[in-house]
């Protein structure tokens, strides 16, 4: 399978980075807009993440598709070198798909911080997208373990 096949599937595909993201399909949450991040590495395996449910066999369930469909049929190069390529690749990958999340997470602390720092009173709806940004830094730190 590629990223394309993939990619027909979703709604509100848009271009980020070295790969794209989506709405997610899952139907336990309808307002995670743009939290699907998918990527092709170089050895055509698809990287598939939602920073919202993380729930992977849901999103491929939803789309018709299995976790087996993200990956070649087969790795060709099975000596050790291309083994250690193929980790490296999806290392980067990984990192790529990673990386927006937490610069916009980052960002969000940020502007919370100068309130704070400012004297002023985050309001409850603003306290909440504080915990929503840590859940989805601790998450994004998960990924990349």
């Amino acid at each position: 399978m590629n990223a394309a096949l993939l990619l027909s599937r979703l709604d509100n595909v848009r271009r980020a980075g070295p790969g794209w993201r989506a709405n997610c399909p899952n139907p336990a949450h309808s307002k995670a807009r743009g939290s699907l991040s998918i990527t092709e590495a170089d050895d055509g395996r698809i990287l598939l993440a939602c920073f919202a449910c993380h729930d992977t066999p849901t999103i491929l369930g939803a789309l018709g598709l299995e976790l087996a469909d993200l990956f070649p049929e087969r790795i060709k190069d099975a000596s050790p070198e291309g083994r250690r390529t193929t980790r490296e690749a999806f290392k980067r990958s990984s990192w790529a798909a990673a990386l927006p999340v937490l610069a916009r997470e980052a960002s969000v602390v940020l502007l919370a911080m100068r309130d704070v720092l400012a004297g002023k009173v985050l309001p409850a709806g603003d306290v909440e997208r504080l915990a929503l940004a840590e859940e989805r830094i601790a998450r994004a730190r998960e990924v990349l373990a």
